[in-house]
């Protein structure tokens, strides 16, 4: 199996039959930017994902040159994986803003979630991370 991720685009791109192989195997997948890609063409790009990296705000956001609430919200994304990837188990989220309400939203949505990485990202308090430590794996 292919595991490199340039490597199964590059695959993906030599046929029909290898694009759907590669299409279809896929487990987790990287985004780096979540402006370039919505969450409805990725979850039928790629059906049975099972762990998804998604980066948001631009680096320069770290440094206050953006404003704290300006765009990279979470919720819309997990509204698409609760109904495409009900089996989701794995989300690494980085300079994504995530209220309390999408952390519920994320732990009553997916029974199998195991893992969750929030690097840099903003609007979320200790209540919506006890949610997450209570009704997840």
């Amino acid at each position: 199996m292919v595991k490199s991720r340039k490597d199964r685009s590059s695959v993906s791109l030599v046929c029909k039959e290898w694009y759907n192989a590669e299409r279809w195997s896929r487990k987790n997948v990287f985004i780096g930017n979540c402006y370039s890609v919505t969450p409805e063409i990725l979850t039928r790009r790629f059906p049975n994902i099972r762990s998804v990296t998604l980066k948001g705000k631009p680096r320069f956001s770290d440094f206050n040159l953006v404003p704290a609430n300006w765009g990279a919200d979470i919720h819309p994304w997990l509204v698409v994986f609760a109904e495409k990837y009900p089996f989701l188990e794995e989300l690494k989220l980085k300079r994504m803003f995530v209220t309390d309400e999408s952390l519920e939203f994320l732990a009553f949505s997916f029974p199998n979630f195991k893992a969750l990485s929030l690097l840099s990202c903003d609007g979320f308090s200790t209540d919506g991370l006890a949610a997450v430590a209570t009704y997840c794996k």
